[in-house]
């Protein structure tokens, strides 16, 4: 499980997050949606600590952190529980698949280098791409790229995986490769929390919805909830403008 309490964050004095409260649950898949630049990104990286967020409390599973005091170690436990899918994959382009997967156990876990194989062919079976171990990034799909990077990530165990808009770069046909992929991550028990601009996407995927906009959650609910049945004014406007010909009350 991941709840966060209250997170806050501001660059330069402009506060972009402004107490940022939720929780996600075992095998739950959660998408972010929101106008562009409302803080969903920051947020997720202010989850997986690529930026420390100003105060609040993060809590997967049994690990709780307050983000102001959090030492060295505090991190590091943080980091070793959650996983992240970038939207531009973030592949080592000079490595196979196989090596892409297995080189985060050998330096994190220090596996041996057979020990990493074995559980990487494993992730990899699991997100279709054992026929592709030799291969590197430049030789395969972008949404078989983003299939290796989520086996990358569940390779290290995490108890929650964290997206960074997976499916933008991809066209429909290999968005749909994606999705049912974090379909089976999610089928594992894992949590999945999304940023997303793809509202189909997150009304298909997601068993809740999360609508921020400028640092704060507007509502959060079933996608019926808040794609048919939004309570919030903020909300019915922006799911009216986004989906006009699906929108209705």
């Amino acid at each position: 499980m991941l709840e966060i309490k209250d997170i806050k964050k501001a660059f330069d004095g402009k506060e972009i997050l402004k107490g940022i409260s939720f929780k996600v649950h075992d095998g739950e898949i959660a998408a972010l949606i929101g106008p562009s630049g409302t803080g969903k990104t920051t947020l997720l990286r202010c989850i997986n600590f690529l930026e420390r967020a100003d105060s609040g409390n993060i809590t997967i599973d049994d690990i709780s952190v307050d983000v102001k005091q959090a030492k060295k170690k505090d991190i590091l436990e943080i980091c070793r529980h959650s996983g992240m899918v970038f939207q531009s994959y973030n592949l080592f382009r000079n490595k196979t698949v196989l090596e892409n997967v297995a080189e985060g156990l050998i330096v994190v876990k220090k596996k041996t280098g057979k020990e990493a194989e074995e559980i990487a062919k494993r992730e990899l079976d699991k997100v279709g791409m054992l026929n592709h171990l030799s291969q590197y990034p430049s030789q395969i799909s972008g949404g078989q790229q983003q299939r290796v990077s989520i086996a990358r990530a569940m390779a290290m165990e995490p108890s929650i995986l964290l997206m960074d808009e997976p499916t933008s770069a991809l066209d429909p046909e290999l968005s749909k490769e994606v999705l049912a992929t974090i379909r089976k991550v999610a089928e594992q028990g894992v949590p999945v929390l999304i940023v997303t601009h793809e509202i189909d996407f997150a009304r298909e995927v997601s068993h809740k919805v999360i609508f921020m906009e400028n640092g704060l959650v507007v509502e959060e609910g079933t996608p019926r909830e808040i794609f048919l049945e939004p309570k919030e004014e903020r909300t019915k406007q922006f799911i009216a403008k986004i989906s006009p010909a699906d929108y209705q009350i």
